[in-house]
């Protein structure tokens, strides 16, 4: 299911399963010379105005992945996000960056650099939440409203804050 005012770039290498939903004002851009773009496997949903971008990366929604309002997931390497995993309205997921090394060249022209993201099954990130490039997420975690990841969390952990701390193992009582 198609919502209205969607944009898709470079349709080729967007790859799109069955009941996918992709809600009103969603931009899919799969830019890149030697990746092969976004993958959207069956059950997808993608709520309004959310962006997917690639620059050079990958992206993959693996099964029943729920990307919630205004989310943003950018790729310069892969990012891959897990089956039945929720992301709240307003979560960033930032596969990439500037590298900064220059002081008298603008940080828009020089090199940029891509680790990638792993975010596990099962998972929940909270709303305005971020993901910073580098940084994997365990299966069955939840990371807290507004949280940053500055560095991975292990599966089945909470992690609150800035930058991101666990909290509690969700095995325990």
């Amino acid at each position: 299911m198609f919502g209205k005012s969607i944009s898709i770039r470079n349709p080729h290498i967007i790859s799109i399963g069955n009941n996918v939903i992709i809600d009103d004002n969603v931009q899919l851009d799969a830019k890149g010379i030697d990746n092969e773009g976004i993958t959207l496997e069956d059950g997808v949903f993608l709520g309004r105005n959310t962006i997917i971008s690639c620059k050079n990366g990958n992206v993959i929604l693996r099964k029943k992945a729920n990307v919630g309002f205004n989310c943003y997931i950018v790729s310069l390497n892969k990012v891959e996000v897990g089956e039945n995993t929720l992301f709240a309205a307003y979560t960033y997921v930032i596969g990439g960056g500037h590298i900064s090394e220059e002081l008298y060249v603008p940080l828009k022209d020089q090199d940029t650099h891509g680790i990638g993201i792993k975010i596990g099954r099962d998972a929940w990130l909270g709303a305005k939440s971020m993901v910073m490039d580098g940084c994997n997420i365990g299966d069955y975690s939840i990371i807290g409203a507004g949280a940053i990841v500055t560095k991975s969390i292990p599966e089945y952990s909470v992690a609150v804050g800035v930058p991101a701390k666990v909290i509690k193992d969700r095995r325990d009582k």
